[in-house]
């Protein structure tokens, strides 16, 4: 996904990775520039939204920016980093028990 949207406008990616880019005009004295910005923002939301299915749709579409629906995403998929360290240790500690049994073949451990 990171590069599909970095490959449509790296700004995108952007505004998933840091956040929406402000605006601090009033909507009715917007520049050109603060219409891109806007833009941008929609669109990263709008390219999100549209990935997913209905069931991760939901689960995103009360969050109010790009990135807020993007660390919601990783963070059910991913897991918090406790949760990878966690995992981690336990594959470390089921490989460092793996051994053959007396009497097993190659093929049958």
């Amino acid at each position: 996904m990171e590069f599909f949207l970095q490959g449509l406008d790296y700004q995108i990616w952007s505004c998933i990775e840091e956040g929406d880019l402000l605006v601090t005009n009033e909507k009715d004295k917007w520049t050109e520039d603060d219409k891109k910005k806007i833009s941008l923002n929609y669109k990263a939301k709008s390219i999100l939204c549209c990935a997913l299915c209905k069931k991760e749709f939901n689960r995103i579409s009360a969050c109010k920016s790009s990135i807020e629906m993007w660390e919601k995403l990783r963070i059910t998929y991913e897991g918090t980093d406790k949760v990878k360290e966690t995992r981690i240790d336990i594959l470390v500690a089921q490989y460092e028990r793996f051994q053959m049994r007396p009497g097993e073949s190659i093929t049958q451990m």
